[in-house]
C-alpha cells in the first residue's frame, strides 16, 4: 500500500517520500482504516527532524496522527466498527498518512462533515474543547485570549469559546491571519508581529486581564503571555509549536505565584491510565470522557456553531513541501491530505 514516509532525519522537503509498505494488522483494541483522507500536525516537523516531539522513532516511518475513511476490520473488542465511517487517531501518533492506518481512539465521523473536513477536526475540536470545558471550566461572559489564533487549533479554540459564550481576543501574525479569526468571530484581533499584547489586552479588558489564556505555541513569549491573565486566570499549555525542547524546558514557577496563576495542562488521550503510566508522567482522560466530549462536538457541528477551517488540501506527494511551509509559519487552519476517493 501506499504510505507518506519518512526515510532518514532532515528537513520535511529533503526527507519525506511516497513508499510502499505491507499493510498493518490491528491488534485488540484496534480497528484498521481504510483511510480517505489525513490532516498534518506541526509535531510532524519535529518528526521529520528527529527533534522532541510527544512520539519520535527512528526512521524509516510513516506520517500521519489524524484520519477519517471507513473501518475495515478490527481487533478483538472493536468488531461492531466494521463498516463504519469514523475519525480516528493513529496508534502512536504515526502511520495514518497511508491507504491502511491502525487505529486506537476511533469516533463516528460527523455525517455533516465530509472526509477532509473529517480529517481536520478530530485533534483541533477534541483537546481544544478539554482544554477549554474540561480544564479551564470555561464560563459564558469570560475572555479568553487565545494564541496561534491562525492555527488548526486556535481556530477551533476561537470557535468552542465563541459557542460557549465568550469574549475572544485572538492573537496571529499579519493581517491574512487576522482575517480568518475575525471570520471565526474573535471580538479583537491582535497581530503579535506590531501590537504590544499586554497592553492592548489590557486596553480591552479595563485592566482587568484575560480569564483563560489558550497557548498551543509556548516558547519564549510564554511568561509575556501570562502576565496578559486575570487575577486568578487560568492558563492552558495546549502545545508548545514555538519550542524547539517542545515544552521540556521548564519555566519559572514563582512567576506563577507572582502572578496568582493557574497554570493547566492538556493531553489529547483517553485510555484507562495504568499505574507505571502514571510514574512515567502521563495521566490520560478515560474513555468515556472522549466518547462524551466527541458527542457534544458533534451537536456543535450539527448546528453550525463549528466547522474546521481548512488552510489547504494537498496530495500525498505534496506533504513535504507543506511541512516545510508550517515550519516557516505560512500556513493556516488545517493541512488536509487526500489518500483515497472521497465518501
Amino acid at each position: 500500500m501506499r504510505a507518506v514516509r519518512v526515510g532518514r532525519f532532515g528537513e520535511p522537503e529533503d526527507v519525506v517520500e511516497i513508499g510502499e509498505v505491507e499493510p498493518p494488522t490491528p491488534g485488540p483494541g484496534e480497528v484498521l482504516v481504510r483511510v480517505a483522507a489525513g490532516s498534518l500536525n506541526f509535531g510532524d516537523v519535529a518528526r521529520c527532524r528527529g527533534g522532541v516531539a510527544a512520539v519520535t522513532p527512528e526512521p524509516p516511518f510513516t506520517l500521519g496522527m489524524d484520519m477519517a475513511g471507513v473501518v475495515e476490520s478490527a481487533g478483538e473488542g472493536l468488531e461492531e466498527w466494521v463498516g463504519r465511517r469514523v475519525v480516528g487517531i493513529a496508534q502512536q501518533s504515526l502511520g495514518g498518512l497511508a491507504e491502511l492506518a491502525v487505529a486506537g481512539t476511533v469516533f463516528d465521523a460527523p455525517p455533516e462533515l465530509d472526509d477532509e473536513e473529517a480529517a481536520a477536526f478530530t485533534l483541533p475540536f477534541h483537546v481544544s474543547y478539554l482544554a477549554l470545558h474540561e480544564r479551564a471550566g470555561l464560563q459564558d461572559g469570560e475572555t479568553v485570549l487565545v494564541r496561534g489564533g491562525a492555527s488548526a487549533v486556535g481556530t477551533a479554540a476561537i470557535q468552542l469559546a465563541k459557542a460557549a459564550g465568550a469574549r475572544v481576543i485572538a492573537v496571529a501574525g499579519g493581517p491574512e491571519k487576522g482575517q480568518v479569526c475575525r471570520e471565526l468571530g474573535a471580538d479583537v484581533v491582535l497581530d503579535h508581529r506590531r501590537d504590544d499584547l499586554f497592553a492592548a489586552v489590557m486596553d480591552d479588558t479595563d485592566d482587568r486581564g484575560a480569564d483563560v489564556v489558550f497557548d498551543p505555541i509556548g516558547g519564549e513569549a510564554t511568561e509575556a503571555i501570562w502576565t496578559c491573565a486575570a487575577l486568578g486566570g487560568r492558563y492552558l499549555a495546549v502545545g508548545f509549536n514555538d519550542d524547539a525542547q517542545s515544552g521540556m524546558t521548564g519555566r519559572p514557577l514563582r512567576k506563577v505565584s507572582m502572578l496568582n496563576l493557574t497554570v493547566m495542562g492538556v493531553l489529547l488521550a483517553y485510555f484507562d491510565t495504568p499505574r507505571a503510566f502514571r510514574q512515567f508522567g502521563i495521566n490520560a482522560f478515560p474513555p468515556e470522557t472522549g466518547r462524551r466530549v466527541h458527542e457534544r462536538l458533534c451537536e456543535l457541528v450539527a448546528s453550525g456553531a463549528v466547522r474546521p477551517q481548512i488552510g489547504r488540501r494537498i496530495g500525498m506527494d505534496g506533504v513535504g513541501r507543506a511541512l516545510a511551509d508550517h515550519a516557516a509559519g505560512l500556513t493556516s487552519g488545517r493541512t488536509v491530505v487526500r489518500i483515497g476517493p472521497a465518501a
